[in-house]
């Protein structure tokens, strides 16, 4: 049992979640500061509040020894400079008042803003540029917490990749498993195409890792559990007792598909369309390094990619949806 007393914001979130359940489950003392009062155990300190509200967070923040700031605001446009920057920016300020022994930060690697129709392998040291107005809200975040762990606060940040797993209420990777199993899936990209990946249980506990170790101060790292697309398919269909998809997109007609994606990955107004977004992914040649996890931190994933998929697709069986 710890006695140290964790502020978790984002705990009704997909990711918060399974931070929450950890952080419960390593016997840490836990206090939220959410928006949706409701029904948490009795052993949770609830502050009702918004992060937008720099007294809320004042009052949250009080014997804090360790934030773990999960919460954003990822799909209302109006509400990223709102809660993505300035909600984060009262979040820091209390914890410098405060005197909080750790910091941890979630952003993401789409702050980057990697092309991901060039094989490339983007580390954390290499220079943001930020395409879309939530990747740059992320990114104005980061310097923030950047800014003030230079000023003192023992701050870390982890960017994942794209989150996956059970219970997520964007129902991740449900049209992908569906067409898999029907016998539809196509490799548009061929089978060598990236997938960034990244289960949520392993997010979760990197997030706590930044948070007990002391190396991982004042560093961002990368969180990505990589494999190739043939590779992640195939466990898709083993896990659904299907065959393994074959059929592909013949070889110019796949040149010709990347040079119009490449055109309009330069109209954002455009790329941002669902079905731009999705033949992007099945081309994906970025990747993103962990290296710094595994070498300063001895961080492993956990659960990894394929452990991850048989949770979901059990879950998606459990949910009738499959």
């Amino acid at each position: 049992m710890s006695d140290k007393l964790v502020l978790l914001t984002g705990a009704s979130g997909f990711i918060g979640t399974r931070i929450e359940s950890l952080l419960l489950k390593r016997g840490y003392h836990l206090r939220i500061l959410t928006r949706k009062p409701g029904s948490k155990l009795s052993s949770i300190d609830c502050y009702v509040g918004d992060l937008t509200d720099a007294l809320a967070c004042r009052r949250a923040m009080e014997n804090v020894n360790i934030v773990v700031h999960a919460a954003g605001s990822k799909r209302d446009t109006t509400r990223y400079s709102m809660v993505n920057v300035q909600g984060t920016q009262n979040l820091l300020a209390a914890a410098v008042d405060e005197g909080v022994e750790g910091f941890v930060h979630i952003s993401s690697v789409g702050v980057i803003g990697a092309n991901p129709l060039k094989s490339e392998v983007f580390a954390e040291d290499m220079p943001c540029k930020p395409r879309n107005e939530y990747e740059r809200s992320k990114w104005e975040a980061e310097k923030l917490v950047q800014c003030a762990a230079i000023n003192g606060l023992r701050a870390a940040i982890l960017r994942p990749a794209n989150v996956f797993g059970d219970r997520d209420p964007e129902q991740g990777l449900l049209r992908l498993i569906r067409s898999v199993k029907n016998g539809r899936f196509v490799y548009l990209g061929g089978r060598l195409a990236i997938c960034n990946y990244v289960f949520v249980d392993d997010v979760a506990d990197a997030c706590i890792t930044l948070a007990e170790h002391p190396a991982a101060i004042g560093h961002t790292y990368n969180l990505s559990d990589d494999c190739m697309l043939g590779e992640f398919v195939d466990a898709l269909a083993d896990e659904l007792e299907v065959e393994r998809p074959t059929l592909q997109s013949p070889g110019p007609l796949s040149i010709l598909m990347r040079t119009g994606l490449r055109t309009l990955r330069g109209f954002p107004s455009f790329s941002e369309f669902s079905i731009i977004s999705r033949l992007i992914s099945l081309n994906n040649q970025a990747r993103f390094t962990t290296t710094r996890l595994a070498d300063e931190l001895g961080f492993r994933c956990p659960v990894g990619w394929r452990e991850g998929l048989s949770r979901v697709v059990r879950w998606y069986r459990s949910q009738g949806m499959l």
